[in-house]
């Protein structure tokens, strides 16, 4: 499967009734969530290993992962990037992607107040170049 592949998949699985399961069979829940992470660990395989990865592809991983966290940390900032450099006058990804740094790291932090304010701004090409070092100027990173 490819990374679009994969992404679809991912969403059927979380479409299914998990969270019955969850209640009812948590043997069976445990059993499908490991193969939801699976595919999770392959469909970051496959983004860093093709050309030419979908964009929307990329934007409905980040919100299906929004809705139920599989992916963390350098894995989302990198998917995050790439949707920030594709779609670089699309405000909504840098909204996203400000929640996604607010709950992981400071939002009272002086670099993250700063990024805030240049995207609130619509100084957009400027939060673009600080947005890949956003997780270190957090601290969130060596």
């Amino acid at each position: 499967m490819n990374f679009t592949e994969r992404v679809k998949k991912i969403e059927e699985m979380l479409n299914e009734d998990w969270f019955e399961m969850l209640e009812t069979n948590e043997e069976e829940y445990e059993e499908w969530r490991g193969r939801l992470e699976d595919h999770a660990e392959q469909v970051i395989g496959h983004y860093d290993n093709e050309t030419g990865v979908d964009m929307d592809a990329v934007d409905k991983l980040l919100q299906l992962n929004d809705e139920f966290p599989l992916l963390y940390g350098e894995d989302t900032v990198r998917l995050y990037i790439a949707l920030i450099e594709a779609r670089s006058e699309d405000k909504s990804v840098y909204d996203r992607y400000i929640d996604y740094l607010a709950a992981i790291g400071d939002a009272e932090h002086e670099e993250f107040l700063r990024f805030h304010t240049l995207v609130e701004a619509g100084r957009l090409d400027e939060a673009r170049q600080l947005a890949p070092v956003m997780p270190k100027r957090l601290g969130l990173e060596d």
